[in-house]
């Protein structure tokens, strides 16, 4: 009935054909709109992501600006989270406000003196677990740089807008001052990476830095060390505990003795020992009420060889300086009754590592997000505040999902026009066949035998457009993604060339629901043979 070059075909050919096309084109325009929002969604999500992972862990005290409190990480069981299975990464992380000073300028002032831009900027700690396969798919220049090493790193990783706005590049140093309490404290830190994701929000806002920097910055936690007093005192040698971090009202605990508040010990070196110290901070509760520890106390230990037999613990010459040698950072020599005393300083390296301004947690699929957070609740209790990249960024993501409405409206109308141009090329099917219709009807065909055969014909023109529709939507898919033909402003979109995704599970539930709506809605149409007689139907011409 459809087969073309037939006599009685001229009426429906040129309606078919426009009916078919029409198919066509609505079904790409839905499945390439389907496509660029899924990807769009995708692509400014990872972005998100990527500054900030998909959930939060911080103090239920945390302010809400950008300057992390300390928070103790050993209270939450990491290992735990990481081996669930919809978790992929757990990682620490401390934010640091700070302002960034130009390199050079073009600009002067009235005295001919180069003016230096400022911006500022907030510092995201990272240490050794920190997972760089974001920042590396928009890395620009440089590498990333990798925190891995009990030192401190000066290395930092920056947008691209704030190496253009300060005129820096890999291997500069950028002039950067901290604001504290005692007033701003400058560190000239190195470019090791640029990097630009699009999203211009964050990249004017955040740098990357070694989290021991803000540990150090912060003063979280303590660092405890041992030394010899260089003079003798009241005769006797003097080992003399050095803490730095914390409130300044130390205790320490020598030898795993009660704390309190002596910072020294008399030193009676007539043999090989070992002496330990550890301390802390602590903020009284009251009056007469015991102290509270406040950091996590550190310890350090001084071993000392004693190289002959010395039974005097008294210096030859009371509260004169000693006869001391440095060999390096930890190891000292000093004489005594004409012993030689070497000391060896050992220390745990700080406090500070257990504390961090957050934990976040990366998971294997943004759909389990809701999922994966009422899990870390569980895991962390009620002390802590687990959020969600989605309640950080409320007006993005709201913006995201009105994405879909779009979509849906594009859906609509395209079925929509899909089903005008079949109803129409039916009917005109239904009239150019009246002879034919007639002729089935006097043979004894029902009516609804009859409409059968139209309704079938019709799917089958719903089927050969949608096929159509689908190569070419599928083919314009393939070469954006392979040659990024379509482009976008940045700036504006957040994304430089048109991102498509091809989520198959929507692509066939659109073909699907189109292809029923539209089977359904040749129906009515084909009610009209029902009011065709055969006599009249065959007389037609």
């Amino acid at each position: 009935m459809l087969e073309n070059g037939k006599k009685g075909n001229k009426i429906s050919k040129p309606i078919v054909t426009l009916a078919i096309s029409g198919i066509t084109l609505g079904i790409a325009v839905m499945i390439l709109s389907i496509s660029i929002a899924s990807g769009f969604q995708k692509e400014v999500r990872e972005k998100i992501v990527g500054f900030g992972s998909h959930v939060q862990i911080t103090n239920s005290y945390n302010n809400i600006s950008y300057e992390s409190s300390a928070m103790l990480v050993s209270e939450i069981d990491t290992q735990q989270i990481a081996n669930n299975p919809t978790v992929t990464n757990v990682q620490i992380f401390a934010y640091k406000p700070a302002i960034m000073q130009s390199k050079n300028s073009l600009e002067k002032n009235e005295n001919g003196e180069k003016i230096r831009d400022i911006q500022g900027v907030v510092f995201k700690g990272i240490g050794k677990d920190f997972d760089p396969s974001y920042f590396q798919s928009h890395l620009v220049k440089g590498h990333i740089p990798l925190f891995e090493k009990k030192e401190i790193n000066d290395s930092i990783l920056i947008s691209q807008y704030i190496a253009n706005k300060l005129h820096l590049k890999i291997g500069d140093k950028a002039s950067t001052f901290f604001i504290k309490q005692e007033g701003p404290k400058q560190r000239n830190l190195i470019v090791a990476g640029i990097y630009e994701t699009g999203l211009e929000d964050f990249d004017k806002r955040f740098c990357f830095i070694d989290i021991k920097q803000i540990r150090k910055l912060n003063q979280w936690g303590i660092s405890t060390y041992l030394s010899i007093n260089e003079n003798c005192e009241h005769g006797f040698l003097v080992v003399e505990a050095s803490v730095f971090g914390g409130n300044q009202n130390y205790r320490y605990s020598w030898n795993n003795k009660e704390f309190d508040i002596e910072s020294k010990q008399i030193l009676c070196p007539i043999k090989d020992t070992v002496i330990k110290v550890v301390a802390s901070d602590f903020q009284s509760r009251g009056y007469l009420e015991p102290l509270d520890m406040i950091s996590v106390p550190d310890t350090a230990w001084l071993k000392i060889k004693v190289d002959a037999t010395n039974t005097k613990c008294k210096c030859a010459t009371p509260n004169e300086p000693l006869d001391i040698e440095y060999i390096n950072d930890s190891t000292t020599q000093f004489y005594i009754n004409g012993s030689k005393v070497t000391t060896i300083l050992t220390t745990s390296g700080g406090s500070d590592k257990y504390y961090s301004g957050g934990i976040e947690i990366l998971l294997a699929n943004f759909k389990d997000l809701e999922k994966g957070e009422e899990i870390i609740e569980n895991y962390v209790g009620p002390l802590y505040n687990v959020t969600t990249i989605v309640s950080q960024n409320e007006e993005i993501f709201n913006w995201l999902e009105m994405l879909d409405m779009n979509v849906y409206i594009i859906i609509g109308l395209m079925i929509l026009v899909a089903i005008i141009n079949m109803t129409s090329a039916l009917m005109v099917l239904i009239l150019e066949k009246t002879q034919m219709i007639g002729i089935l009807k006097a043979l004894g065909a029902t009516n609804w035998s009859v409409r059968k055969i139209f309704i079938y014909n019709g799917a089958y023109l719903i089927f050969k457009g949608m096929l159509y529709g689908n190569i070419l939507a599928l083919c314009i898919i393939f070469l954006q993604n392979q040659f990024s033909i379509i482009t976008l402003p940045q700036e504006n979109y957040f994304v430089s060339i048109v991102p498509m995704d091809f989520p198959l599970s929507s692509i066939l539930l659109v073909n699907i629901g189109a292809f029923i709506v539209c089977y359904l809605a040749l129906v009515l149409p084909s009610y009209i043979v029902t009011k065709i007689t055969p006599v009249k139907a065959i007389k037609f011409d």
